[in-house]
């Protein structure tokens, strides 16, 4: 039941971007058709009651927050930032309450308070996702906490100096002469997540690239929306419904790919092939890493993480657009090559073996057995892989053969 929970809220935020997605759209075309005295126009079709996503907003929060903290796919440095960044979220959400409930019973103290914490927050919770996003901290990162520093001092002295917003007599909330530094911080900050988490999920597809960019885009078009009118309350309301969108990215990124080598995991393998999502022209490139076991029991467990690495490195660089490569087993990767043409299948493994010959190093040898298979109409899937497989165990036979090495041992 627990698994189902992310999953509902998923929805409810793709059904929440598509309904902002909508309102940007109309936006745009509204201020193309009428422009003058737009903002009166526009502003009252952009407006809306937002009670109810305050309360949606709140649990979605705080769902996420329980998920993430018991979750085994973040590090604990990427979940300590994720989750501050949530927290980040919901003060925002509490200050937009405040500032709602200010005005409604004329309470200047509440109005300075809940302003505060809403310019304070606002570029906080995206700077704590820009070092959730690294690995550890860079150059970048500390200028970006420097700036995040000023626009915290400045929202703590903006109920005297007006600099991020200004509460009039009668509790009427309006920006100050600082506003667009809060603003454009936001889509920094946003932009430098991106480009962080594209850093970082570099080997994903390229439909897996437009899911992830899509959160970034929406924010930073949330950010720009409501940079028209005060009153439109989308950006970081919509930004805690990315936020759940974002986790349920990552957890199906590392559902399908492997994280040591960065190819497809045997479980994508299997969901693929049960599917029947394959083509039915192909070729099957079987591979498995010679003398792993040597190298873990004489240089240790990392230096047969590296080998592993650079035989799956090898083999989607020779792979390419050509098919994909998945990580089977330990050692054990399969290509699929969306040919049956054996000439391209040749010579794909022929690039493998020689970038694998390239990389050698000092210590030891990085080789791999190769075995290759082209399907044929009369045979189904796991047919051709299984002749793959054969292929490659001769290889790899022969391999220790010509090297006079026990395989048993090596």
């Amino acid at each position: 039941m627990c698994k189902n929970i992310p999953v509902v809220f998923v929805y409810l935020s793709v059904y929440y971007n598509c309904f902002i997605l909508l309102k940007l759209l109309t936006f745009c075309a509204c201020y193309c058709i009428i422009y003058i005295d737009s903002e009166i126009v526009i502003g009252e079709m952009l407006l809306l009651d937002f009670d109810y996503i305050y309360i949606l907003t709140a649990v979605a929060l705080g769902v996420l927050v329980t998920i993430v903290r018991r979750s085994s796919y973040f590090e604990e440095r990427k979940n300590k930032f994720f989750v501050m960044g949530i927290f980040a979220d919901m003060l925002i959400l509490l200050g937009y309450v405040g500032r709602d409930l200010s005005e409604q019973y004329k309470n200047i103290l509440l109005a300075h308070f809940s302003n505060t914490m809403i310019y304070m927050c606002a570029p906080l919770s995206m700077f704590f996702l820009v070092y959730a996003a690294t690995k550890k901290p860079d150059k970048l990162t500390k200028i970006c906490f420097i700036l995040e520093t000023a626009s915290i001092l400045i929202a703590l002295s903006s109920f005297k100096t007006g600099w991020f917003y200004t509460v009039s007599s009668d509790v009427i909330y309006s920006r100050g002469t600082l506003y667009l530094y809060n603003e454009v911080l936001g889509i920094v900050f946003t932009i430098l997540w991106a480009v962080y988490s594209f850093i970082e999920f570099k080997y994903i597809d390229l439909i897996d690239k437009f899911c992830l960019s899509e959160i970034f885009v929406l924010q930073v078009l949330a950010i720009i929306i409501q940079g028209q009118n005060s009153t439109y309350k989308i950006i970081y309301i919509g930004g805690a419904f990315n936020l759940m969108i974002y986790y349920a990215f990552v957890t199906e990124v590392y559902g399908k790919y492997d994280k040591l080598t960065g190819v497809r995991n045997r479980q994508y393998y299997h969901s693929m092939l049960t599917k029947n999502k394959f083509l039915s022209r192909y070729s099957i490139i079987m591979a498995d890493a010679n003398e792993l076991k040597s190298v873990n029991d004489t240089y240790g467990h990392a230096e047969g993480d590296k080998l592993i690495c650079a035989v799956a490195t090898a083999m989607n660089n020779a792979v390419g657009k050509k098919g994909h490569v998945y990580r089977i087993g330990g050692d054990e990767f399969v290509a699929v090559i969306k040919t049956d043409d054996k000439d391209v299948a040749e010579e794909i493994s022929n690039v493998i073996q020689k970038t694998l010959l390239e990389k050698n190093e000092q210590k030891y040898r990085i080789s791999a057995s190769l075995g290759i298979a082209v399907h044929q109409s009369d045979e189904s899937f796991s047919q051709t892989v299984e002749r793959a497989d054969r292929k490659m165990y001769e290889n790899k036979n022969k391999y220790y053969i010509e090297t006079g090495k026990n395989r048993r041992k090596y």
